[in-house]
């Protein structure tokens, strides 16, 4: 029987034997229509720096393993591992739009979805799935057409607006309204842990001035508020902020229940984000 607690800011934790994955309140609201969930590094057959449940292909693993990790996830949650679609990711603001066309790429079958860290779908049964040690998952789901998206932002790719340049895209979809939009940010990185040298706070700072984003930790070193960066490009492209919601869980703090590059000191494991439109 699966169990679930609140963690964070709107985020459920559900247990279901060692499995244990995460979901938001505010996209459960049409749990009807859509799927979506982010696994954490627990359930999986995965060993050493990878334990236990790692879905990160290119990480110090075993294929098999990978694998089995993601039957796992997907039998818990009933999606089909048939209907996935995995990004290729570079760190960078390439968004796809995806169909039943590409399912299994990436996982069963070879992908043409090079350099892409962002998928858009409206195609009922397509699963997306984005990987992240640190790295912000972004959910956004726009109910009336039924249109989602599911994005990796790092802190290059939150710097180059991944965000506004996926909104962009879904605007080509007719009907689409940004105000409508629900959006969640899934546990990553936060401002307590995201410390970084003064060349990368100056492009931040000159790209984002608000002074909001950023802390001096000593004459060198900043802090960096990536999430409070995605949350405003969203207002900006036009997403209602009530609609913007922040899981508030940094997964270097909760490096016991999330594979954290920085916490683990880069010998690490990856969590995924799942997201699909129900047929």
């Amino acid at each position: 029987m699966k169990e679930y607690e609140k963690i964070g800011t709107g985020a459920v934790l559900v247990t279901d034997g060692p499995l244990k994955y995460i979901e938001f309140e505010s996209l459960n609201k049409y749990r009807d229509i859509l799927t979506h969930f982010m696994s954490t590094r627990h359930g999986g057959v995965s060993s050493g720096e990878c334990s236990t449940l790692n879905l990160g292909l290119s990480r110090n693993d075993d294929r098999n393993n990978v694998i089995e990790n993601f039957r796992i996830i997907c039998n818990a949650t009933a999606v089909e591992m048939e209907s996935l679609v995995l990004t290729n990711q570079v760190h960078g603001t390439k968004v796809c739009r995806v169909d039943e066309r590409d399912m299994g790429k990436g996982l069963t079958r070879e992908s043409d979805l090079k350099g892409t860290d962002g998928l858009i779908t409206t195609a009922p049964g397509v699963t997306m799935v984005t990987f992240h040690a640190d790295c912000s998952p972004v959910f956004l789901f726009e109910p009336s057409v039924k249109a989602a998206a599911l994005l990796h932002s790092g802190w290059k790719g939150t710097l180059a607006d991944i965000v506004t340049n996926a909104i962009n895209e879904m605007k080509k979809i007719p009907g689409f309204d940004a105000g409508r939009v629900e959006t969640v940010i899934g546990p990553s990185i936060g401002f307590c842990c995201f410390e970084v040298d003064e060349d990368v706070y100056r492009l931040f700072r000159g790209k984002y001035g608000n002074d909001s984003f950023y802390c001096r930790v000593s004459d060198r070193k900043w802090k960096i508020d990536l999430k409070g960066v995605i949350k405003e490009r969203m207002a900006e492209a036009g997403v209602d902020t009530g609609k913007i919601h922040d899981s508030g869980i940094c997964t270097k703090c909760r490096s016991d229940l999330f594979f954290s590059y920085r916490g683990d000191m880069g010998r690490t494991g990856s969590m995924a984000a799942f997201m699909q439109i129900r047929r």
